[in-house]
């Protein structure tokens, strides 16, 4: 084992300790409960922040699609810190969540869960603050035809028919690098609103209104700005009657300790897939296959994408997935993968048949093996660290069952890009960085296909588009540990089960139940 891999692990395991004990730090008292938000969610997972001293009020944050409740949790813990009682529900389909999502259903469910919290005593109306991203703020906006909230703060509304009144003491945050139709949102509940107002006479009136324009950030980046969530905080306890109370610091030390410790599971990836090789006793040279041309390839990519995206919307092989817009990716991806792996597969039996020294003499199943190994040890690490502050991405049961339907559907077009690709061993320096480009250009088609299909009305998958920052860098982390892999086993089919079982965890662990 190199002493690069070594020094790369004691680092990993410095940063999984330093993040652990940030992460540690920023918890206060929490809680877990099952509530009964009516039909649409009649077992919502709820996760309950309690401030350290007496609570001022109570912050109900709806998280939006796509996302759950340990996406919200570093603004839970700010509020928290503020002195409020905070309450993280996952809508219905998300997270740990196994109620059919659907944009009625999940409104109902909000509205479901607001009149149970009120059953119990745990809130008050006058003493509640509604918080909501992205489709959670157009709920938390709409909610106020039936519940008359101490203050309403939207980040990055997502489009909605408006309420037939204006929530009270309306905060909009607007960020800067935002969807059209987002701003368009934020501008029209602004021009209904009227004029910035904010004394205490207006929040006693309930007719308090901000616009908060937030530079340099997106759609979700807002939600970390530290300007933002001083807004924030300031607005929620002007709303509860606390205009004397100083705003707390926003504290990122936790979200911060996530990241390192995330990072510091990526630096012992090195030396785990040596480990696992070794042991599986891959030492000697591997085949090195160059690609067939990039051309040809990307011909190839276009033409099979282009009618499997077509055949998928109206028959979705994976519909029985039950994945909202993750059966139609994945059914995209098998279609269009098992043409393209026959060719690709064709191409690689006729370079070994021509030159026998692309042939190996280690146990073809070897390289497959070490990478279920080494994908699983992944995932499990990797979604475990995540869930403990950052979102949730260790499985429930009924999501890890889909896991292995997901794996199989994603393998053909995974080891198809692998041939594409070719082995980064046998290409010149230059040549590798062409290669890595040429990836990113295969994802990008991919993902324009999934666009336009959408765009002309072909399909109905949203969310497949607009986690396309979320699959870039599930295609970095692919590619990284693919040819991590390759190198150590010289499988192109070791590094595709590695990819499609990292793509298989994305989508089972992200995507809402439908």
């Amino acid at each position: 084992m190199k002493r690069l891999e070594l020094s790369l692990a004691v680092l990993g395991l410095i940063l999984v300790a330093w993040g652990g004990t940030w992460i540690r730090a920023g918890r206060g008292p929490v809680r877990d409960a099952i509530l009964d938000g009516g039909p649409a969610c009649p077992a919502a997972p709820v996760r309950i922040l309690e401030p350290s001293g007496p609570p001022r009020g109570s912050v109900i944050i709806f998280h939006g699609l796509g996302a759950n409740r340990i996406v919200m949790l570093t603004n839970g813990q700010q509020f928290a810190a503020a002195g409020f009682r905070v309450f993280l529900p996952d809508g219905p389909g998300h997270g740990d969540d196994t109620a059919p999502f659907s944009l009625a259903a999940n409104e109902s469910c909000a509205r479901g869960l607001l009149a149970a919290l009120e059953r119990r005593g745990e809130i008050t109306p006058q003493r509640t603050v509604l918080l909501g991203h992205s489709l959670g703020a157009a709920v938390a906006v709409r909610l106020a035809d039936d519940f008359l909230a101490a203050a309403t703060i939207a980040v990055a509304t997502a489009p909605l028919i408006p309420p037939h009144r204006i929530p009270a003491n309306l905060l909009l945050v607007a960020p800067q690098f935002d969807m059209p139709p987002v701003r368009d949102t934020e501008s029209r509940l602004a021009a209904a609103a009227g004029t910035d107002r904010a004394t205490p006479e207006d929040f006693r009136q309930f007719r308090a209104f901000r616009l908060l324009p937030v530079p340099w950030r997106s759609h979700t980046s807002a939600l970390f700005d530290p300007a933002a969530a001083r807004a924030m905080l300031r607005w929620a306890l002007d709303a509860v009657g606390a205009t004397g109370v100083p705003v707390p610091t926003p504290s990122y030390r936790a979200f911060t300790g996530g990241w390192l410790g995330l990072l510091g599971i990526l630096l012992l990836f090195p030396t785990t897939a040596s480990v696992v090789t070794r042991a599986a006793g891959i030492r000697e040279p591997h085949p090195r296959m160059p690609p067939p041309q990039r051309v040809f390839s990307l011909l190839a990519w276009i033409a099979a994408l282009i009618p499997a995206a077509i055949i998928s919307a109206p028959w979705t092989p994976l519909a029985s997935l039950r994945l909202y817009g993750a059966d139609y990716l994945a059914a995209v991806l098998l279609l269009a993968g098992i043409p393209l792996a026959i060719g690709y597969g064709g191409y690689a039996a006729h370079q070994r048949r021509t030159d026998s020294s692309r042939r190996s003499s280690s146990s073809p199943i070897s390289g497959p093996i070490c990478a279920i190994i080494v994908g699983l040890l992944t995932i499990l690490a990797i979604g475990a660290w995540l869930n403990l502050q950052l979102t949730e991405a260790w499985p429930i049961p009924a999501r890890w069952a889909l896991f292995p339907f997901l794996f199989l559907a994603l393998l053909p077009i995974s080891f198809a890009e692998e041939l594409s690709l070719g082995d980064p061993a046998a290409l010149r320096p230059l040549s590798r960085v062409e290669r890595i480009a040429f990836f990113f250009l295969l994802r990008a088609i991919v993902w324009l296909v999934l666009l336009g299909a959408l765009l002309l009305g072909v399909s109905s998958a949203l969310l497949p588009t607009i986690l396309g920052a979320y699959f870039l860098i599930l295609s970095i982390g692919q590619r990284l540990g693919a040819d991590a892999l390759r190198h150590r086993t010289g499988s192109a089919l070791a590094a595709a089960f590695f990819s499609a079982i990292l793509g298989a965890w994305f989508l089972a662990a992200v995507f809402p139940f439908a």
